[in-house]
């Protein structure tokens, strides 16, 4: 009897020590689950706002009218870029983009593209661009996009095209009330891309 009862003390210890185990493993998990997310959000957020020495053309990324338009053709007049491509793939029905590459908001004496990019995700924006800037000789060029999209923006046009150089200007304000939105939406298209590798033919 004493030995059966000192078996089932022994079999309760082995299995608290299990649970124990495992509960502290599951706990570092946790915890370093949390810094990467902590470090890949500030990562996201705080990207470097760059300005070209030099670039053949400024490309404005489409999504949503908030200055993105209005700091493209600014940079491109300011450092007299001779090319202006506006990623336009709702056409007329997106008034701020397409007021900028076909209408009044034409940065002046520059020449301008409306791009209709597929597919409409940021590497059918990169590839599409591919095409036009290959056709062009351009080998540099500054993006413009928003602050949470730089680092993706960066790292595809880098990928999908064979540009020499690009560099990448955000629009400084930033929705704060979807910023975990946002960087979840990044970690989501990086991730995407690692396993569709969309540009390997590039």
């Amino acid at each position: 009897m004493r030995f059966k009862q000192r078996k089932r003390i022994n079999d309760g210890s082995r299995i608290g020590a299990v649970i124990r185990a495992a509960a502290i493993m599951l706990v570092s998990l946790c915890l370093i689950l949390a810094m990467a997310f902590s470090t890949f959000t500030l990562w996201t957020i705080y990207p470097p706002n760059e300005r070209p020495d030099n670039a053949d053309v400024v490309v404005v990324i489409a999504g949503a009218s908030d200055g993105r338009h209005e700091l493209g053709a600014k940079i491109a007049e300011d450092y007299g870029i001779e090319n202006f491509v506006v990623s336009n793939p709702s056409g007329a029905k997106d008034k701020v983009g397409y007021s900028h590459c076909q209408g009044k908001d034409q940065p002046e004496g520059i020449n301008t593209w409306c791009m209709d990019p597929y597919p409409v995700i940021t590497s059918g924006e990169a590839r599409t661009f591919h095409e036009l800037a290959e056709k062009q000789h351009w080998e540099s060029a500054i993006m413009v996009t928003s602050r949470p999209h730089t680092r993706r923006v960066n790292y595809f046009f880098n990928q999908c095209t064979n540009l020499s150089e690009v560099k990448v200007a955000n629009v400084r304000s930033i929705n704060e009330n979807i910023i975990i939105y946002q960087v979840f939406h990044e970690a989501a298209g990086f991730i995407k891309y690692w396993l569709t590798n969309p540009c390997s033919d590039v």
